[in-house]
């Protein structure tokens, strides 16, 4: 047990600052990525100096992607104050620049989009006024919105989705809770592919 004055987290409150599910972190902590210590009960403690240097590496790295330091825009369209809150929180600590915009329904949500042309949209299904299934209909039909990848984060089963007439092949539909991981992987790659291609000279 450790002795000095040190702040410790669990598992799971590694993986929300860092934006990974716990599998990750017990994975990091076996290979060695990350050191830990165990309670008398068996639990794992991480210590906080362990995350803020892995932060402060994630924002080291993607420093050295571009000096412009591009800033994605993500809308989250949600109309749960308490998950747009988590989800806040959560990008505040990615080391990716993140203008994140926030919609209660599907009508705000395409009103957003067509102000803010975002990079990313999140999105749930059903919300009030316009759903997620709607706006995302509007979206498609769109061509200014060709590039823009969206994400659902829904509690529906794939069969209710089917019942409520489907979505395109192109949005990644994933299950609430929001797997953070997985959304900050795809921003990273967005940013790293656009950086690409500015330094090719395509974009």
């Amino acid at each position: 047990m450790p002795r000095d004055q040190e702040v410790y987290v669990t598992s799971s409150e590694a993986g929300d600052l860092l934006g990974v599910a716990q599998s990750t972190i017990h994975s990091w902590i076996h290979r060695g990525v990350l050191k830990s210590w165990k309670t008398a009960g068996g639990h794992r403690r991480i210590p906080m100096s362990e995350i803020d240097a892995m932060l402060r590496q994630r924002r080291e790295s993607l420093g050295q992607i571009g000096e412009n330091k591009e800033v994605v825009t993500l809308l989250l369209v949600e109309d749960d104050l308490d998950h747009v809150a988590f989800f806040r929180k959560m990008v505040e600590r990615w080391p990716v620049q993140v203008q994140l915009l926030v919609a209660e329904n599907g009508f705000d949500g395409l009103i957003q989009s067509g102000m803010h042309q975002p990079d990313i949209i999140v999105t749930d299904l059903v919300m009030p006024a316009m759903d997620g299934f709607q706006m995302i209909g509007k979206l498609k039909e769109n061509p200014a919105f060709e590039k823009t990848s969206v994400i659902v984060v829904t509690a529906l089963s794939d069969q209710q989705i089917t019942k409520r007439g489907g979505l395109p092949r192109d949005v990644l539909v994933l299950r609430k809770p929001a797997p953070m991981d997985q959304i900050q992987a795809l921003v990273r790659s967005l940013v790293e592919a656009r950086t690409q291609a500015d330094s090719t000279g395509k974009r």
